[in-house]
């Protein structure tokens, strides 16, 4: 069985882990009530379903990349760059897609891009990011753009190593 298959196939249980973990992270050192996890689960829809918690996972994991993000480029080459045997591949555009709601999301990716793409950084680490990029055009063309295509990323790379 392929690791694409093995993560589509996530189970309940499995899920509900990985949310509550994210979900314990995003609450350290907050003083928390009782019940407070499944309230706020609740808010996704109703908790006996896979896609509420899906949704809540999403939007923890996107909340998770915001809050954490220390260097914009770490974005890049590690938080989206998925690869097919990540746990979370499957979600990573419903995850995207959340980070992006945030105001500060493109100024950070393109902080990022910037960053990977300044005389600092080797190929071999801007190939670390291969899996953003390839998120990019698994996007482009959907209503999940986000303004700018991978050739306009591509050539930006192309004009800074020249």
């Amino acid at each position: 069985m392929s690791n694409t298959t093995a993560s589509s196939m996530m189970k309940l249980p499995e899920l509900k882990k990985r949310v509550k973990r994210t979900w314990d992270i995003l609450h350290t050192g907050f003083t928390v009530q009782p019940g407070q996890f499944e309230q706020d689960v609740k808010a996704f829809g109703d908790r006996r379903y896979k896609k509420t918690w899906v949704a809540a996972m999403c939007r923890y994991e996107a909340m998770f990349a915001i809050e954490s993000c220390l260097d914009s480029w770490m974005l890049l080459t590690n938080t989206f760059a998925f690869k097919p045997e990540r746990w979370d591949y499957e979600y990573r555009h419903q995850i995207f897609d959340e980070f992006l709601m945030y105001p500060e999301a493109l100024e950070a990716i393109k902080t990022g891009l910037e960053d990977l793409f300044s005389k600092d950084f080797s190929n071999q680490q801007r190939e670390q990011a291969d899996g953003f990029f390839r998120l990019l055009e698994e996007r482009t063309g959907e209503n999940r753009a986000i303004g700018s295509t991978v050739e306009n990323i591509r050539t930006i790379e192309v004009l800074r190593a020249a």
